[in-house]
């Protein structure tokens, strides 16, 4: 192979490399950065929801406000399967880890067959906050925890 072959194989494998590097970096950062999306239609104006889930449940957290201050959070776990099970305790607390703050697991309080409210969760400071939420019932012992950035 000639010199000015090599080279433009050389630079080939390297321009490969590059689009592999920036696809798999935004592969893995996308569920982070991009974890959030805007609530439905039902939630207030400015609310977030976020979905994950467990083995028994989608679950749905909408934080009515991420902002300082008081705020509303809303649950709602979708059962995977179509069995009968007695509604679970649903808690919600959140960590500010780079802060130290914590606000203690707050009872969720079912308000309809598979929602669930916390009229005021208080987040103290703006951040990187991580909402636990914490199933509880039949048998479950589960935990899902929901990033979201907190603004002043």
């Amino acid at each position: 192979m000639s010199p000015s072959g090599r080279r433009s194989l050389v630079a080939a494998v390297v321009v490969a490399a590059i689009m592999l590097t920036a696809l798999s970096v935004h592969a893995l950062w996308a569920p982070w950065s991009g974890g959030t999306r805007p609530a439905s239609d039902s939630a207030p104006q400015g609310a977030v929801t976020l979905t994950g889930g467990t083995a028994h449940d989608v679950v749905t957290l909408t934080v009515s406000a991420p902002v300082t201050g008081v705020t509303p959070v809303h649950v709602r776990l979708v059962p995977r399967e179509a069995t009968v099970r007695s509604p679970p305790v649903v808690t919600v607390s959140a960590v500010l880890p780079t802060a130290g703050h914590a606000v203690p697991g707050l009872p969720a309080v079912r308000v309809s067959g598979d929602s669930y409210r916390v009229a005021g969760l208080p987040l103290m400071m703006a951040g990187r906050w991580e909402f636990l939420v914490a199933v509880d019932g039949d048998g479950r012992h589960e935990r899902l925890v929901f990033p979201l950035t907190v603004s002043p």
